[in-house]
C-alpha cells in the first residue's frame, strides 16, 4: 500500500495555509461559475442535526452553542456576498476573509514553516 497520490498543490485552495501563508484563492477568479457556498450551508445543517451535536457534545464542548450558530450564519452571508462579486474581485475578498478568520489577533508562530512546493499553474488564466 502506498501513500502516493496524483494530487498536486493546485488541487487544494488552502494549500499555502499549511505552510503558514495566506492562500491566493486564484481558483475563485478562474473558475468563477464553480464558486458556491455549499460547505457553509452544510455547517449550519451540522449545528441543527442532533447526530452531529451528540458527537460534538463529547469531543469539543467549545465548538457549539449560540456563538457557533451566529458564526455559521455570518460565514454563509459573507460567502453569498463574495459569490455575487465580480470573479476578478473574489480572490482579494477571500484573502481578507481568511486573514480575518485565521491570521488576525493570533500569536506569532513558534516554528518556521518550510517553503511550499511550486504549483503547476492549474489555475492560471489562459
Amino acid at each position: 500500500m502506498s501513500t502516493r497520490t496524483p494530487a498536486v498543490p493546485d488541487d487544494f485552495p488552502h494549500f499555502l495555509a499549511w505552510y503558514g501563508r495566506v492562500p491566493g484563492f486564484e481558483h475563485a477568479r478562474v473558475r468563477g461559475k464553480d464558486f458556491h457556498c455549499r460547505d457553509h450551508v452544510f455547517h449550519m445543517r451540522q449545528l441543527v442535526d442532533a447526530r452531529y451535536y451528540l458527537h460534538w457534545h463529547y469531543s469539543d464542548a467549545d465548538s457549539y452553542g449560540v456563538s457557533a450558530y451566529f458564526q455559521a450564519a455570518e460565514d454563509w452571508l459573507r460567502c453569498r456576498r463574495i459569490r455575487k462579486m465580480d470573479p476578478n474581485d473574489r480572490p482579494r475578498a477571500l484573502q481578507e476573509w481568511f486573514f480575518d478568520r485565521y491570521v488576525k489577533d493570533r500569536a506569532p508562530s513558534v516554528w518556521e514553516f518550510r517553503e511550499p512546493p511550486a504549483g503547476i499553474g492549474k489555475h492560471e488564466q489562459l
